[in-house]
């Protein structure tokens, strides 16, 4: 009966259609990484002064440095706006070449936590990155582990070279230390809420300083600079000052020209003064005997005089309101430029950190053999300072312009305005270089948690793993020693040893009580050999492992009720991927797996039936290592009823104090595990005697309690029966 009831299932499990979740798509990995890791993000914006990005004020606010993006936000901006259209990354990244199954970034807590804690996850363990850039360049390499033996090898001895050469890491550090102080300001540039892309600033910076609607004479600098010189300068500054001196000298040469009884020395000795302000004051007597001298009918008229006095303070006042007015433009001016100049210094700082950092690696013969080739795209760009191209302008201004110590009398306004047209333009001709900057600060920050756990002086620190070539092993392979998880402090983590060898160990079956560890134990390995596969590093004392070429997951599965699933529909459909990928693995490939309590959603008779029966045919694969914790007895006999299929039982364990209290080892040892102990958590949480007594007599007594079920289940066919027969036959 049991097997004819078990039927179904394997009808379900070889037909089901696997629908594949969000890793899947075809999107992008920078989109795919957006959308999983800025979950964890739950802040809205960054607290600080200025005024938030996109935020608006009644009088227009040309403070353009007053900007302020959220942590979220800048990462979104790294991944969508510049990863997703960096070359370099995409031929870094291509979606169809993947070790991880799709599950994986979720099962694994790789970049978002639990509900509860979403910014506690794997990347928040392991990151010591020390720009956004870097963090997401790390993010990238942990969802892209590799089976490359060349890459892996290449990678170790990159960390190991600057964990050792401290001076020059440092050096490296300081200059990630410079960028980031930009980052901020500099990764506003690609929203499209920046202060600068306002409706109203652009036309403020138009109306002053641009040629309307003419896109090619804006970027030439020269044009730019004559239009400020004589628009802004001559006539909106200078002009103020030297107005009335210049009206004075252009009536004085009137004079001289019209009147032949005025000679220079005449005009400008007595008639110059009253046109400079403040100085006429003073004149006024000498300009009165002067009038009278050639006027004598107006000697004694002391309302000539008073009318004197009377030009003359407006004069004053009225220069005095030009200095103002020419003050207030310099300063206005000014400080359009200071500001746009300061905004456009954090793309120079970025150019500046990107050429000390390559100088440095190309400098250095074995740092540029290990991460030389890795800055590509960066050496391509300080090359294009060479082109008469429009970014070739560009950079050629950011290696001139003294932006920090911007100065509006002293400084090529042109150049500043054209480089922000240019670059705005042209922003996409730095993505590469922005990625490559940060994927140097994902490697450095993977050298500097290895010192990091070392220093601390505990038990735990991270390893070198052993990377065995397909010429020492035609079989996977997997040794652990002293194996702690990550996601654990080292201090407090304990370590533990396993090893998986096809023809040896092959499936690990691991069962014991809850809380006891298993589920640490499982991703702790799998972390392990994913940072294997990434950075060519292990948590533990020491590892091996051949590189595989499939990482695979089933934990924590959950139903599906927009799509109609149930949670064991959910685990048919994950069990049928995991089981088409090991068909279409090629023989001299890999695959390592885990599983965490399969078929759980169903009765334990079936759910233990269906487990049992599909581990003994993947166990079949001699290309695939795996661990399994299970809560079902019967998955432990596989061990002994399949000796030659590589099944081997291993436990967790508790012990009990004088006082009856749970004592957890978190060790992890050979053998079948028969402890159980949910009952005694419930006693511990403060569960009622009486609930638990009740509990305790069912597990002592089952049969006495399966009697009952049996007898109430005959009662009531009995009664549904008779209440069949005792309906009336329709004639």
């Amino acid at each position: 009966m049991q097997v004819i009831r078990f039927i179904p299932f394997f009808i379900l499990l070889c037909c089901t259609q696997v629908v594949s979740v969000a890793a899947a798509d075809s999107s992008s990995m920078a989109v795919l990484l957006a959308d999983n890791y800025l979950k964890s993000f739950t802040e809205k914006a960054k607290e600080g002064k200025g005024r938030l990005v996109g935020q608006k004020s009644a009088k227009l606010d040309t403070n353009v440095t007053a900007v302020a993006l959220a942590p979220r936000e800048e990462r979104l901006l790294i991944f969508n706006e510049i990863f997703e259209t960096s070359k370099r990354y995409q031929a870094c990244y291509p979606v169809s070449r993947k070790v991880l199954n799709q599950y994986a970034w979720n099962d694994l807590h790789l970049f978002c936590g639990t509900t509860r804690t979403p910014g506690y996850h794997f990347l928040s363990r392991i990151n010591r990155t020390l720009t956004a850039l870097g963090e997401c360049a790390l993010a990238s390499l942990l969802a892209a582990p590799t089976a490359d033996l060349s890459v892996l090898s290449k990678r170790q001895q990159l960390i190991a070279y600057l964990g050792k050469e401290i001076a020059i890491g440092s050096v490296l550090k300081d200059q990630l230390q410079v960028y980031k102080k930009s980052e901020n300001h500099l990764l506003s540039f690609w929203t499209e809420t920046d202060p600068l892309y306002t409706k109203e600033y652009a036309e403020y910076l138009t109306r002053l300083f641009y040629y309307k609607d003419r896109v090619a004479v804006n970027k030439q600098a020269g044009s730019l600079q004559g239009r400020k010189f004589w628009l802004r300068d001559v006539w909106n500054i200078y002009s103020n000052f030297v107005f009335y001196p210049l009206l004075g000298v252009a009536i004085c040469e009137a004079n001289v020209v019209f009147n032949s009884e005025i000679n220079h020395k005449h005009a400008y000795t007595d008639m110059f003064p009253r046109y400079v302000p403040i100085w006429n004051y003073f004149y006024c007597n000498e300009l009165y005997k002067s009038g009278t001298k050639y006027a004598p009918n107006l000697k004694g008229n002391n309302e000539f005089k008073i009318v004197g006095y009377i030009f003359s303070t407006w004069f004053t006042l009225h220069s005095l309101w030009q200095y103002y007015k020419g003050y207030r433009n310099y300063k206005e001016y000014a400080a359009v430029l200071k500001n746009l100049a300061l905004r456009m210094a954090d793309v120079q700082t970025f150019f500046t950190v990107a050429k000390k950092v390559t100088a440095l690696i190309q400098e250095n013969p074995q740092l540029k053999a290990l991460y030389g080739e890795q800055l590509a795209a960066t050496r391509k760009l300080l090359e294009r300072t060479q082109e008469q191209s429009e970014v070739g302008d560009l950079l050629r201004y950011l290696e001139e312009m003294p932006l920090r110590s911007w100065s509006y009398l002293g400084s090529n306004a042109g150049k500043l305005l054209a480089s922000y047209k240019l670059f705005v333009e042209h922003k996409a001709a730095f993505h590469d270089a922005l990625y490559e900057l940060g994927q140097l600060d994902a490697f450095l920050s993977i050298a500097t948690l290895m010192e990091e756990t070392r220093a601390k002086g505990a038990a735990n620190a991270y390893t070198f793993t052993k990377l065995v070539s397909p010429a020492e092993a035609t079989k996977p392979h997997l040794a652990l020693a002293a194996m702690w998880n990550p996601m654990l402090a080292p201090t407090v983590a304990v370590g533990n040893d396993i090893t998986l060898d096809v023809g040896g160990v092959q499936t690990v079956v691991l069962t014991g009580p809850n809380a006891g560890g298993k589920s640490t134990f499982l991703t702790g390995v799998t972390y392990a050999v994913l940072l294997s596969q990434t950075f060519g590093i292990a948590a533990a004392q020491s590892c091996s492992l051949t590189p595989f070429s499939s990482i695979n997951t089933y934990i924590d599965i959950t139903d599906d009720i927009a799509a109609g699933k149930s949670l064991f529909m959910a685990e048919v459909a994950r069990f049928q991927d995991h089981l088409t990928k090991l068909r279409q693995l090629k023989r001299d490939a890999f695959s390592f797996s885990i599983f965490d309590e399969p078929f759980s959603g169903t009765n334990p008779t079936e759910g233990a039936a269906a487990e049992y029966s599909v581990l003994n045919s993947i166990a079949s694969y001699q290309n695939t290592l795996n661990i399994v914790a299970t809560h079902y007895p019967i998955v432990m006999l596989l061990e002994k009823n399949e000796p030659t299929k590589g099944f081997k039982n291993y436990k967790v364990f508790i012990t009990k104090d004088a006082g009856g209290r749970i004592n957890y080892s978190y060790k992890v040892i050979p053998g079948a595990s028969t402890q159980a102990i949910a009952i005694d958590i419930l006693e511990e949480e403060g569960y009622s005697s009486d609930m638990l007594k009740q509990a305790r007599d069912i597990i002592d007594n089952p049969d006495k309690y399966k009697k009952s079920f049996t007898e109430n289940k005959k009662s009531a066919e009995k009664v549904a029966s008779k209440r069949q027969n005792s309906k009336p036959v329709k004639k």
